[in-house]
């Protein structure tokens, strides 16, 4: 027999909102165990003793993370969301008949507020969480995982100008300057006039030397509206301004750390500001591995976490010779006499060292211009081959990769950071964002990241007793 419901004629009811909420729902979890009395320890300056009360800083911070939590385009759907979401209103701690704070509210506090703190208090967020995360042991340092994706900028591609800028020096720069000179030092055949010009270059590798002066000048193209951006080009028909977000997880997939810089950075530079918070923040004599893609196979990537104790878990990095031509590893390195041996048995010896730490190993002319070899190998008068002057620690890394625990811990990597990925993007709304200049977009990035650890938690929570 069909049933007909009756038109409904609504009535007051007396409702208990707690009661309506799942008992097992993660908001649950959340509002259980993440403590947000921090929140008014770091605005509590920010607030006058006198005038009109304001609205809860704890409730403008709670909207935020509901905004990432249930991927709602903007603040401003979350606001409107507020107003018939049962859920959102129980979480936030306000009534059924209590009216909702406007949308403009959590950014004029934040313009007026939040962002003269002394700390960054969206970063203070993402470490009150990972200090939960510490505190039920939920973190495996075993093997880290890194990686890097973009994320579309605020910004038009078309609005847009060249600029002249200086390259900036790498990182390690005063120690790959300092490693040549000892490099060069070492050389039996130095006049006395050459052995202290290799002194005088030792000393200087202590001063502070102008960037400009060590890489020179390059052009960009610059947003007009986000000048932080970098243009990403994605395919030879596709372009945009973006910015990369780079992440270091751990074992359980938990997101350690967050940085953010231009797309049009490469992951090997953008590698040393995340390693950086990774040594400041954890204990690094628990990590045995090192987990990254063929982008972070550097020798001075790989010297520095080998000389940590770590095992670079990377792949196998492709050869960039020109199709048809002989690769590096078929020149042989004989490292007794410091020589390379091409593969018609002739040496190449080293003449010299450039400014990028590259040892120079040249072919006699004449033993290549009779070479049967020397269309598949060179169409200079002569071979030469580059070997930086870490190249030893590339090689150890290379060797990690035939073992069969690296190999075992490299095949999980897309469970875990490519994994964070997938769901950044399509659960949290990391492809794209709304707001503009780095400082903004990494504050706004970081707590996205945070919330994603927040909910996992939030799904799997400590088991009670």
């Amino acid at each position: 027999m069909m049933t007909k419901k009756p038109k409904t004629i609504y009535q007051s009811e007396i409702i208990n909102l707690d009661e309506i909420i799942p008992q097992n729902h993660f908001l649950r979890v959340i509002n259980k165990y993440f403590d947000w009395d921090f929140i008014y320890e770091e605005v509590e300056k920010q607030y006058s003793v006198f005038g009109r009360p304001s609205i809860d800083p704890v409730v403008l911070f709670k909207i935020h993370i509901l905004k990432f939590l249930f991927n709602e385009d903007s603040l401003r759907k979350t606001y409107e969301t507020l107003k018939y979401n049962n859920l959102y209103r129980w979480f936030i701690g306000y009534e059924l008949n209590e009216e909702m704070p406007d949308h403009s509210t959590y950014s004029q506090n934040y313009k007026r507020k939040f962002s003269r703190l002394e700390n960054d208090i969206l970063q203070k967020v993402f470490d009150k969480v990972i200090a939960l995360l510490e505190e039920y042991n939920y973190l495996d340092l075993t093997a880290v995982y890194i990686d890097s994706t973009n994320t579309k900028a605020y910004a038009n591609r078309k609005k847009n100008h060249k600029e002249i800028v200086k390259i900036q020096a790498k990182k390690y720069q005063k120690d790959l300057s300092l490693e040549i000179a000892l490099k060069g030092l070492k050389d039996e055949d130095l006049s006395d006039e050459e052995y202290l010009e290799e002194i005088q270059k030792i000393i200087n590798c202590n001063e502070e030397i102008p960037t400009e002066e060590l890489l020179g000048e390059k052009e960009v193209i610059v947003s007009d509206v986000d000048s932080d951006a970098g243009m990403l080009y994605k395919n030879e028909k596709e372009k945009m301004f973006g910015y990369n977000s780079s992440v270091i997880c751990d074992n359980n997939n938990y997101i350690l750390t967050v940085d953010v810089n231009p797309s049009n950075m490469h992951d090997s530079m953008a590698f040393y500001s995340s390693f950086d918070k990774l040594l400041n923040k954890y204990d690094i004599n628990n990590i045995k591995y090192f987990v990254g893609d063929a982008a972070y196979v550097t020798p001075h990537i790989c010297k520095t976490l080998i000389d940590l104790n770590m095992k670079p878990t990377f792949p196998y990095k492709r050869s960039m010779t020109k199709k048809g031509y002989f690769k590096k590893y078929e020149f042989v390195y004989d490292e007794k006499n410091d020589i390379y041996i091409c593969p018609n048995e002739k040496d190449l010896i080293p003449t010299g060292i450039n400014k990028n730490g590259y040892i120079i190993y040249k072919a006699c002319e004449k033993d290549c211009r009779k070479c049967t070899f020397k269309n598949k190998c060179t169409k200079s008068k002569y071979k030469q081959v580059l070997r930086h002057i870490w190249e030893e620690y590339k090689d150890m890394a290379n060797d990690y990769r035939h073992h069969l625990d690296v190999q075992k811990i490299y095949r999980q990597r897309p469970e875990h950071i490519e994994r964070i990925y997938a769901d950044g993007k399509e659960k949290y709304g990391l492809r794209k964002t709304y707001f503009r200049t780095k400082e903004r977009v990494s504050q706004e990035l970081t707590l996205l990241y945070a919330c994603m650890n927040l909910k996992k938690f939030a799904l799997h929570p400590p088991v009670t007793v």
